[in-house]
């Protein structure tokens, strides 16, 4: 028996000495490198789904998601709303954008808090489906139709709505003339409330979109 184990560490030793040896060293060399590689492809999460880049849209251009669409028509700087009693502070103004959004789901959504159980966080929330890029809004964001009419604008399942979304911003803002809208994917998730069971809650996702349009002088 132990000539036996002395015999099969001798070869051992000798497979050993023969795979680091200088003629297979290119071999061995090569296997450390692909671990090594494969190690940093992982890392860097080489196995996940790549990120897709947010597509480019303009104005009066329609942006849809699964359960919301959204066309910017115009934006405009103001220092007062009137009719809305809405005046900025000295050193901001207001942002208007006239839009119009459409309601992909089958059930009413509120513009702003909830309508029937359904909160869509288009733009009152802390990860909103709505946002500025570039620019941070001094408070939260407002919404009304465009016809004037008074109330937060509820959104009908498939009935497109002419809305206004007004936010305060620094005073200066877009130098460059041009205001951008990030447009966010959503899902629904039901059962948030505690109290309420079959509540649902539209929550973002991913940046599917950056809407670009220029301020009306």
């Amino acid at each position: 028996m132990r000539g036996a184990a002395g015999t099969a560490s001798a070869a051992a030793r000798r497979s050993l000495r023969g795979a680091l040896a200088p003629s297979t060293a290119p071999v061995w060399i090569a296997a450390v490198l692909l671990v090594a590689l494969a190690i940093a492809f992982l890392s860097l999460g080489g196995l996940r789904a790549a990120s897709r880049a947010p597509g480019a849209a303009a104005a009066d251009q329609e942006v849809r998601t699964s359960l919301y669409a959204i066309t910017v028509h115009d934006a405009e700087l103001v220092d007062e709303v009137e009719e809305h009693y809405w005046k900025a502070k000295p050193d901001e103004q207001i942002l208007l954008l006239s839009v119009r959004l459409e309601n992909l789901t089958d059930h009413p959504v509120s513009l702003i808090g909830a309508a029937d159980g359904v909160t869509s966080r288009l733009i009152d929330s802390s990860s909103p489906l709505l946002s500025l890029s570039e620019v941070t809004a001094t408070d939260a964001g407002r919404a009304w139709r465009d016809d004037g009419s008074r109330g937060t604008p509820v959104l009908q399942p498939g009935v497109p709505a002419e809305v206004v979304i007004g936010w305060p911003v620094p005073r200066g803002s877009f130098a460059d003339g041009d205001v951008r809208l990030n447009v966010q994917e959503a899902r629904e998730v039901a059962g948030q409330i505690i109290l309420s069971s079959s509540s649902i809650t539209w929550r973002r996702t991913a940046l599917v979109a950056r809407i670009t349009v220029g301020l009306t002088s």
